[in-house]
């Protein structure tokens, strides 16, 4: 299937302080819109493919930096220590130094409401310092893997202490700072099908001495075929408008059709003009459309 795969990385960055942090408390900040990142690669793809779209978060890291809140000392692990000591110690540190919580929000479309994926305990450690998110906070994996509706969002929660920007130190709130950066990659598997057209449409339109549109451009077009109906040879093209037809034309001559087949699964999805040199002729055209 690597053949037929589509793949594309990206990242999203942003920075919250003071300034924009009351925004996000009360309507989640969206990280990450999955659909939008497919969106960009599929609106592309020729519609006789089918496609299935796989994402992944491959990283995602808080830097921060917090002086408006009481320093937290960094508690005190020995190697001898069990996961269940460290954890324990972590928890008593957390307990009794002011923090915030950074929560990690997703959720299935833009219509549904976030639940809570994690929140880490953010405090204040006396410098700039940097959390990765997904392992441990998002999966136990080293890739989070999302389906195509997913939505990754952001919020804060208040432990009784405020949030990033309101600490207990107000001359330092200024420089409250997280900077949030993600770096992700989507992958569309395509599989060539065979399917069934639908909307079938037949047309006769007369055309004369100037360019007339004979069937307007169509993204999903399935098939089409060119009848000339009439005593005169009709001179046709493909593109945004007639020049085509009168510079580079395809001569059909009465009563000839013509269909492009799909020798090379192309079928073209132009917009088709036709006109003749003097007089008029009747042109046929059928085309189907993929659904």
């Amino acid at each position: 299937m690597a053949e037929n795969r589509l793949s594309e990385t990206d990242t999203f960055s942003f920075e919250i302080n003071q300034s924009n942090v009351s925004d996000y408390a009360s309507n989640p900040l969206t990280l990450w819109n999955i659909s939008d990142a497919i969106t960009a690669i599929s609106a592309h793809i020729d519609p006789r493919w089918l496609w299935r779209a796989n994402a992944f978060l491959e990283s995602l890291t808080a830097s921060v930096w917090c002086p408006s809140f009481t320093r937290s000392p960094y508690p005190e692990f020995y190697p001898e220590d069990s996961a269940a000591e460290r954890a324990a110690k972590l928890m008593k540190l957390e307990s009794n130094h002011p923090k915030f919580g950074l929560q990690l929000l997703r959720r299935k479309g833009s219509s549904n409401p976030w639940v809570e994926a994690a929140c880490p305990v953010i405090q204040n450690r006396g410098r700039r310092f940097y959390v990765p998110l997904i392992n441990p906070y998002l999966t136990a994996n080293e890739v989070k893997i999302f389906g195509v509706d997913d939505q990754l969002g952001l919020s804060f929660k208040d432990y009784g202490n405020g949030i990033l920007g309101g600490g207990s130190i107000g001359s330092n709130r200024g420089y409250d700072t997280i900077y949030i950066e993600g770096e992700y990659r989507v992958e569309l598997d395509l599989i060539l099908m065979a399917k069934r057209p639908a909307n079938t449409l037949m047309n006769t339109i007369t055309v004369g001495p100037n360019p007339i549109l004979i069937a307007p451009a169509n993204p999903n077009r399935a098939y089409f075929e060119i009848q000339n109906q009439g005593e005169t040879q009709l001179l046709w093209g493909l593109g945004a408008s007639g020049n085509n037809a009168t510079t580079h034309p395809f001569r059909m001559p009465p009563g000839q059709i013509y269909y492009p087949g799909n020798v090379s699964g192309f079928i073209p999805t132009d917009a088709i003009w036709g006109k003749v040199v003097e007089g008029s002729t009747t042109v046929l055209i059928m085309e189907s459309s993929y659904t």
